[in-house]
């Protein structure tokens, strides 16, 4: 069966209150003091416990010939009081709503240096795009050249067996040794713009991740994790695509 204690406890009640409470409820109305003895707790101790039951509205106080006593609210009007709790709570719900996920992460940026570099940056893209099997670049092509010497077979073969298509933008078209076969063809689409030919770099968009590659000499990467950045650098990419 139920412990009447436990409940109180669980509709907010201290174990020492629900312990005064009890003991006020058998005694109807009465003075700490009294209460104290029922309860055998310390008297001093017991009238706090009181003073707080009066604020969570589980008792009353009144003064009788200059002394004070404590009056416990009849049980069924607790519901009321969880039904007012409720309703308090119901209010400032769209308060709460308003202050949900405010606090925005910070955006992540990382450097990728080298071909072992290249190969870890193309691999946190690929995983990230595993979600919305899709890879979005744009830029120059010189760079985009470069970029198919560090592609490690791993990234080939996961974005094949994923089925992650990628969709590309540069300033020409690529040559035929890019791979012909039909499932590759199937997961790769490119369009012309040879204004890209100005930028000197190249950009890769996944759903929460923009990657840009410079070409200085070694091939150098910085991708930042930032769904609002992501988010950005696609919108670019489709206005580029119409």
């Amino acid at each position: 069966m139920i412990g009447v204690k436990e409940v109180l406890e669980e509709v907010g009640l201290s174990e020492n209150e629900s312990e005064v409470y009890l003991a006020l409820l058998r005694l109807g109305e009465q003075t700490a003091s009294r209460v104290s003895e029922i309860a055998e707790l310390n008297r001093v101790t017991t009238y706090m416990l009181l003073k707080a039951l009066c604020e969570k509205g589980f008792c009353s106080v009144f003064d009788k010939n200059n002394v004070q006593y404590f009056r416990p609210v009849r049980p069924e009007q607790i519901l009321s009081l969880l039904e007012e709790k409720k309703n308090k709570v119901k209010m400032i719900i769209p308060i709460l709503k308003e202050r949900e996920n405010t606090i925005e992460e910070k955006p992540e940026i990382d450097l990728f240096e080298g071909k072992k570099g290249i190969t870890a940056m193309f691999d946190l893209l690929l995983k990230d795009a595993e979600r919305k099997k899709e890879v979005l670049t744009y830029g120059n092509f010189s760079i985009a050249e470069k970029l198919i010497e560090y592609q490690s077979l791993h990234w080939r073969k996961t974005r094949l067996e994923k089925k992650i298509k990628v969709k590309a933008i540069a300033d020409v078209s690529p040559p035929d040794y890019v791979e012909t076969g039909k499932k590759w063809r199937a997961l790769s689409e490119t369009k012309v713009d040879k204004r890209l030919a100005k930028l000197s770099s190249y950009i890769l968009v996944t759903e929460n991740y923009a990657g840009y590659l410079t070409l200085k000499g070694e091939l150098t990467g910085v991708l930042i994790k930032s769904k609002e950045i992501a988010d950005m650098e696609r919108f670019n990419f489709e206005r580029l695509w119409k």
